[in-house]
C-alpha cells in the first residue's frame, strides 16, 4: 500500500472511529426507547418497538412476534414483505399504525435515537440479519377451515398471543386494558352479524373469517384496531385453524 493509500485508509478508520463515538450515546438512548411504550407520547398506546421486534433470533427463543429482529435491520434492502424499501418509512408504518405517533417526531430527537440504536445493530462489515425478511399476508385470506386443536392452539396462543393478550378467557396479564378480552370479546362483537349481509351462511366459517382476517391482516387493511399483523411465516395455515377453535360462535 501507497503512503497516501495508507493515510487515506488511517484517516477513514479514525472518522469512523469518532462517529461510532459520537452517535453512542444517542444508540444507547434510543435503546431505553425502543423499549418504552410512552415513546410516542400517546395515552392510547401500549406498544413498544420490543413488543413486536426481538432484538436478535437468540433473544426472541420460542415466542412468536409479528416483526422481524432487529438485528441488522438498518442495512436490509427491502422491508415490510419488499413492499418498503427504505427503513424511515418501514420504522413510520409502526409508529403511526400500531403505536399511534406523530410521523414528525421521527424527525427530531427520538427518532434519531431509534436511528443510532439500529444503525448500532448492523455494525459495518457484519452480514446478521441484512436480507430481506420473507413476508407473506395474503391479500384475500382463505378459511383454515375445521378440526383446529385446542390443546395444540394453547401453545401457539402463549408463544404468539398471550404478550397483548393475556391468558385465554380471562385475558390475564394483557398488555392494556384496550386489548380484547378473547375470544369473548370477538365473538360478541361479530356472532350476531346478519351473515347474508356479509355473504356467509355458516357462522362458524364467518367468525373463523373473522379471526384470520384480523390476525392476517391486523389494522392495515382496516381490521383489529391497531393489532399488527402475523405473516403467514410467524403462523401457518396451520396455526390459525388451531387458533379458531377458540372461537365459536353459540
Amino acid at each position: 500500500m501507497s503512503p497516501r493509500a495508507l493515510l487515506a485508509a488511517l484517516a477513514l478508520a479514525a472518522a469512523s472511529c469518532a462517529d461510532t463515538e459520537r452517535l453512542a450515546p444517542l444508540a444507547a438512548r434510543g435503546a431505553l426507547l425502543a423499549a418504552d411504550a410512552r415513546v410516542t407520547r400517546s395515552q392510547y398506546n401500549s406498544f413498544s418497538c420490543l413488543t413486536c421486534h426481538a432484538v436478535s433470533r437468540a433473544a426472541q427463543g420460542q415466542r412468536v412476534l409479528p416483526g422481524a429482529p432487529l438485528t441488522g435491520a438498518a442495512r436490509r434492502p427491502t422491508f415490510w414483505g419488499g413492499e418498503v424499501t427504505h427503513l424511515r418509512e418501514a420504522v413510520e408504518r409502526c409508529w403511526t399504525g400500531f403505536m399511534r405517533g406523530v410521523p414528525a417526531d421521527l424527525d427530531g430527537p427520538d427518532g434519531q435515537s431509534l436511528g443510532a440504536w439500529l444503525d448500532s445493530l448492523a455494525p459495518e462489515g457484519s452480514t446478521e440479519g441484512t436480507a430481506a425478511v420473507t413476508t407473506t399476508w395474503p391479500r384475500v385470506v382463505r378459511d383454515p377451515g375445521e378440526g383446529g386443536d385446542r390443546a395444540r392452539a394453547q401453545a401457539v396462543w402463549s408463544r404468539a398471543c398471550a404478550t397483548c393478550h393475556g391468558a385465554i378467557e380471562t385475558a390475564a396479564g394483557r398488555i392494556s386494558p384496550l386489548a380484547s378480552v378473547l375470544p369473548r370479546d370477538t365473538i360478541v362483537e361479530h356472532c350476531d352479524d346478519d351473515l347474508a349481509a356479509v355473504g356467509y351462511t355458516d357462522r362458524q366459517a364467518y367468525i373463523r373469517a373473522i379471526v384470520t382476517e384480523k390476525t392476517r391482516h391486523g389494522s392495515f387493511l382496516g381490521y383489529a384496531g391497531v393489532m399488527p399483523p402475523f405473516s403467514t411465516e410467524a403462523l401457518s395455515d396451520g396455526d390459525m385453524r388451531d387458533l379458531a377453535a377458540f372461537f365459536r360462535c353459540p
